[in-house]
This record gives C-alpha cells, sequence and structure tokens, in this order.
C-alpha cells in the first residue's frame, strides 16, 4: 500500500474516532465546556480527541485513560473506542509471553527409624511398669495397717414439732405461651423487633495530585446513588443493608473502604474495575 492511501485511510479512521465522540456528545445535547466540567478532562483535550488531533494530546496512557472516562460519560463501548484509538496511532500493545513457574516442592521431615521408635516403646513399657508396682505395694502396706473400729450409728435427730410453711413458687409463663383465664384465653403481644442499622459502611477515595480522577457509578442495595466524574481528594460515603457495587473509569487512583478496610482498586491507569461486595 503506498503512502497516500494508508495516508487517507488513517485520515478515515481518524474521522470515525473523533465524529463517534463528538456524535454522541451532541446527540445528548451536551456542550464540550459541560462535558470537560463532568468528566474532568481540560477541554483542549476533547477538542483534539473529537478532531484527532494527538500531537496536542499527553503520553499515551493518560490518552487511553481520556477516551475510557469520555467513553463512559457518554454511554460508548470503551474498548471498542481504544482499539480505534491505537488503531490510529499505529500501536498495539504486545503480547507478553510469561513462562509458567511452579512452586518448589518442600521436601517432608525425615521418618525416624524403626529402631528409635522400637526403643522409645519399650521405655515407656518399662516405666509404665515400674509405676504399676510402685503403686500396688504401697495399696498393700496401706490394707496391713489398717485397723478395724467400732462403727457407732449417729444419734437419730428429734422429730419436728411444727411443719414449716409452705414458700410459694412462682410460677414463669413463657412470653410465647396463652394463658387460660375465666371467660377467655389471652394471648401475649408480640415481641416488637427493630431492624438493625445498615452493616456496611462505603467510602470511596480519589487519589489526591495530578490525575483527572475517575468517573463513578456506585451503587447500594441494587440502586443507583451516584453516577459522576470524582475529582481528585475528593471522597463519598454511603451505608446499605445487604450490597454495595463501584464501577470505577480510571481504577488506579480509586480506594474503595468497606467497614474501615481499604482495598485498592487497580495499579493501571485507564484501568475499569468493577467492586462489589460482599464478593
Amino acid at each position: 500500500m503506498n503512502a497516500p492511501v494508508h495516508a487517507r485511510l488513517q485520515e478515515n479512521a481518524m474521522s470515525q474516532l473523533g465524529e463517534r465522540l463528538r456524535a454522541a456528545r451532541e446527540s445528548q445535547g451536551i456542550s464540550l465546556s459541560q462535558a470537560a466540567a463532568e468528566t474532568r478532562i481540560l477541554q483542549r483535550y476533547l477538542v483534539a480527541l473529537e478532531d484527532g488531533d494527538y500531537q496536542n494530546l499527553p503520553g499515551d496512557v493518560y490518552v487511553r485513560g481520556f477516551i475510557r472516562n469520555y467513553a463512559a460519560f457518554l454511554g460508548l463501548s470503551a474498548d471498542e473506542l481504544i482499539d480505534l484509538y491505537r488503531y490510529e496511532r499505529g500501536r498495539t500493545d504486545p503480547i507478553r509471553i510469561v513462562p509458567a513457574t511452579s512452586n518448589p516442592r518442600v521436601r517432608g521431615c525425615i521418618a525416624p527409624s524403626l529402631v528409635g521408635v522400637f526403643f522409645v516403646v519399650l521405655a515407656l513399657v518399662g516405666v509404665t511398669y515400674l509405676v504399676l508396682s510402685a503403686t500396688n505395694r504401697i495399696g498393700e502396706n496401706a490394707q496391713l495397717a489398717t485397723i478395724p473400729t467400732a462403727t457407732i450409728p449417729p444419734a437419730p435427730s428429734p422429730l419436728p414439732t411444727a411443719l414449716p410453711e409452705a414458700t410459694p413458687v412462682p410460677i414463669i409463663i413463657p412470653a410465647t405461651a396463652t394463658v387460660a383465664v375465666a371467660g377467655g384465653v389471652i394471648e401475649p403481644s408480640p415481641t416488637s423487633t427493630q431492624e438493625p442499622e445498615a452493616p456496611i459502611v462505603l467510602e470511596v477515595r480519589i487519589d489526591p495530585g495530578d490525575n483527572p480522577g475517575s468517573w463513578l457509578e456506585i451503587k447500594t442495595d441494587g440502586e443507583s446513588v451516584f453516577r459522576r466524574v470524582l475529582a481528585p481528594g475528593r471522597s463519598v460515603r454511603f451505608t446499605a443493608r445487604r450490597s454495595v457495587s463501584v464501577r470505577a473509569g480510571n481504577a488506579a487512583v480509586v480506594t474503595v473502604v468497606i467497614n474501615d478496610q481499604e482495598r485498592r482498586l487497580g495499579t493501571r491507569p485507564g484501568e475499569v474495575v468493577t467492586f462489589e461486595w460482599p464478593p
């Protein structure tokens, strides 16, 4: 393929990516300034993405993060747009083959020899025999030294002159039992149970510093309670009774805290991760 044809194909591919982003934004009635404020991406970067002007964009890692956040904000497929971006830039991620490794086997302890076991058992038998023999000799000496003595029966205790008064015994009726009275039956009132307070406390934090933040979608008990971009250094807090779910568009800067236990969602910028609790 000659250079002019390749240049035309690249230009068409760039136009496809820019047109898809621009068409999705305009179809939802969103301006560039509004999109920049919601996604926390500078407006000049959004213009460069829609125009296919990659010379005015930062490094490749940041560009992919911008595309993922912008796609999530517009409701587009982030993976498809990333593939189109790689084609336009003429880059592909190299396939890295990692050799399989196996954990070294740990050799077990050396079993004791049969000779050692035999001597240990023989020693135990000898000690047991000596202990039993000493116990029997002590018992025989104690029986010989015992002198029989006459047993005097105890004097009978005098009979009481009056019967003691009967102590009333309280009757305990269970809370769930029914009590029969004259004219009807008394049913105990049901014990009111208080619903426990929310057992799940969720906090989502964005790392401070020079980063674009992350687009988040948070659900508690199956209902969406938060769906927008959270700025660097900011955090949100929610409570739930059964379950929570967090979907992050830039997981490398997101930390989730569940009941005072922290968990990092990702390590690569622009990585999309969904976290659910309980797992």
